[in-house]
This record gives C-alpha cells, structure tokens and sequence, in this order.
C-alpha cells in the first residue's frame, strides 16, 4: 500500500482543479472569453488611429456614413503640424481595460464595456499661454490629471467572427475630443522683433514694429494702449498689421494738438504684452502761437503730406482717391475750406469741393468715382467756398 497516501492527496487536488475550472467556465462561459478578445482586439486597432484596419473589425461598409466619418478623422492632412503634434501627444497617453463582468451574449449579439484612460489635456493646458507646441506637449507629458472615457462595445457574430456593430454611437466621437481641440497658440512675438521706430508729432503718435519674420496672420489681433503721462488715454486700438511690420497710430480724437509732454504706447497680442514704448511730444511752439492767429492762413500751414501715396507724391494706377492733406498751428474749424483739382497742363478738373476739417488738420479727398487716368494732378485749398475765397496752399502729386 506504499504511496497510496500520495495518490489520494493527489486526487483530491485535481478533482479541486477541476471543480475551480467547472466553476469559471459557469461564469465565463466561451462565448464571453471571445467578446473580450474581440474587443481588446479591437480596442487596440482603434488606438492605432488606422480607419481602415478599424473598419475591417466592424459591420460597416468602406462605403457607409461612419466609415468616411473615420476616415476623415484619422486624415492627418485635415490638420495643421502643430495640430497633429498634440493628437499624437495625447494619443500616446491612452490605455484602455475590458471590463470583462460587464459582457452580456444573447445568441448572436453581444456588448462590452471598454474603460480608456487618457490625461486630461484640458486640465493640463488651463489657464496657460502657449507660444508653441513643444511647451503644450511638455504640459500634457508633465500632467497627472486623467479622465475615463468608457465605451459600449456591441458586436454581431458573423460566421465565426464578432464584428463591432456600433461604430457610429457617440461615445467614440467622445474618445476622440482631442481631435478637433483648439489649441490657440500664442507664439511669444517678441523673439521676432527686428526693432522699432517711432515718432511724436504735433498731432499724431506712430510706433512701427519691423519683424523678421511673416506677421500678416495676425492681423486684427494685435492692439495697442496709449498713455499720457502715466495715465490710459486710449486703449484696445486696432493695430494696423503688414508682411513685417506692425503699424500703431494714434491721433487726438477731436483731431487737436496733443498737449507737450511724454507718451507711452504699450502692444498687446491678446493678453500678452510684446512692446512698449515712451514718445515724448513738444508742441510748446504751437500752445504759445495758436492765441496770436492772424488771419492769414497761408502763414499758418505746419506741412502738407499726400496721404496713401508711395511716400514721394505718386500713385500708383488704378487708385480710385488721391487726397491733400494740410496741418496748421492753429485750430481752423471755423473755415468752410473748399478745393479745386487741376491736371497738368492747369485745366480745372473739379472745383469748390468741401474738405474734411478737423480743425488743425484739413483733408482734401478727391474721389470722382471710379479709377483715376495716370497723369499730373494740383489740389489747392481755398478758405471758403466762393470766387473770392482766399488761396491757401497748393501742391502736385502724379498717378503713374
């Protein structure tokens, strides 16, 4: 009888064995253990972002609705490089699991629960300006904030295959939020400044900002605030914004000489501030003479200017408007100033046309409606607007 002992412990350990697999197999049957290899199977085709392998794995045809749906999606082309960066950052960060209690098996139908695991790139870029990608993908890299998103899985047995049947729910467009997040990248435009003029004249601020780099995307997202001694006098002024450069102007609203004394325009892109600069004006000479106005006119024009032209008295063809600027040292807002336009040989073209007066600037606008022919144009302003109107001043400019 030697051994029988042994035997017998053995015996009682598999019929154990046994009894344990008998038990799962009442729990987990075989038709369970498939859905929950179709769907890890399917699960981690879906984080291969491939719409095609995906599709395969579904009852959907290449042709169906949610199918393009995917195929656009996944379409890398759709987005920018920076954008594809982020999908890709946060791409990396899923994990799934198959909550394998959830699998329910009606004959040929089924469902599962799938959990994905993905950092909450919402929280992570909160709050923040980001000039570039590369800072956004640390944040993502650096968070600890996770969210779940769990997804129904249904599948259809098809032979001896189960295919996802619900590609088109919602919850899949849910994993997939990240692909059409708006980043809003605020690129830190300080780097690309080149550097700076500005001016303080008798009316007028200008501040140029020349850049080394394209700026024209950001037009209407640049602006500027201008202060008077420390104090805002004007803020969230649209700059005006070209290839390469960034122009701020400012005129005193009522058109009036700026009072003498230190200026300050501060440019803002969004919240950020990329420069600042202080403008001193000295208009003392005008403060002192404008109560001394003598009538004449004439002895009064500070300078003449052609506004819009190629900055020597030309335009170029197809301008529709030429205009004549005069700036006084005195405030001529009681004057019905008119103009008269003659070509180049002295023929009067239009006359008693009625300025824009804005008191110590007066703006010839001429604009006969429609393109103006290349040739040699006079403007001279006149103090009324009768025959006997004293003249003021006079000058050429040339459409070429």
């Amino acid at each position: 009888m030697k051994g029988t002992g042994l035997r017998k412990v053995a015996a009682a350990a598999l019929a154990g064995t046994m009894a344990l697999s008998l038990a799962s197999c009442m729990l987990f049957g075989p038709n369970k253990k498939e859905i929950v290899e179709a769907a890890d199977n399917f699960a981690s085709t879906l984080l291969k972002q491939d719409a095609g392998k995906i599709v395969k794995l579904t009852t959907e045809k290449k042709d169906s609705d949610a199918a393009e749906a995917l195929e656009m999606l996944f379409d890398s082309s759709w987005y920018s490089d920076d954008q594809n960066a982020f999908i890709k950052a946060v791409s990396d960060t899923i994990s799934y699991e198959v909550d394998e209690e959830s699998v329910e098996v009606d004959k040929e139908d089924a469902s599962v629960d799938v959990v994905f695991t993905m950092v909450d790139y919402e929280k992570a870029l909160k709050g923040e300006d980001f000039s570039d990608i590369d800072e956004v993908k640390d944040a993502i890299k650096d968070c600890d904030d996770t969210k779940d998103v769990t997804v129904t899985f249904e599948f259809e047995k098809d032979d001896d295959e189960w295919l996802l049947s619900n590609l088109d729910d919602k919850d899949f467009s849910k994993l997939f939020d990240f692909y059409t997040y708006e980043l809003n990248l605020k690129p830190d435009l300080t780097s690309i400044i080149d550097y700076t003029d500005s001016y303080g004249g008798s009316y007028y601020l200008d501040l140029y900002i020349y850049t080394t780099e394209d700026v024209t995307e950001y037009d209407g997202d640049i602006t500027f605030d201008v202060y008077y001694e420390g104090s805002m006098i004007a803020s969230g002024v649209t700059a005006y914004v070209y290839s390469y450069y960034i122009c701020c102007d400012y005129y005193d609203p009522d058109y009036n000489y700026l009072a003498s004394g230190t200026y300050s325009i501060a440019v803002n892109y969004g919240d950020v501030e990329i420069a600042y600069e202080d403008i001193v004006v000295d208009n003392s000479y005008y403060e002192t003479t404008a109560s001394t106005f003598s009538g004449d006119l004439a002895s009064e024009v500070y300078y003449t200017d052609w506004w819009w032209d190629n900055d020597d008295n030309t335009y170029d063809v197809g301008v529709e408007e030429i205009e004549f600027d005069v700036y006084f040292n005195v405030d001529v807002s009681g004057y019905d100033m008119t103009f008269d336009v003659k070509d180049g040989d002295g023929n009067t073209i239009d006359s008693y046309v009625t300025v824009q007066n804005n008191g110590y600037s007066v703006y010839c606008i001429w604009e006969p409606g429609g393109e103006i022919p290349a040739g040699v144009y006079a403007i001279g302003l006149f103090d009324g607007d009768t025959a006997d109107a004293n003249f003021i001043i006079s000058d050429y400019c040339e459409i070429k």
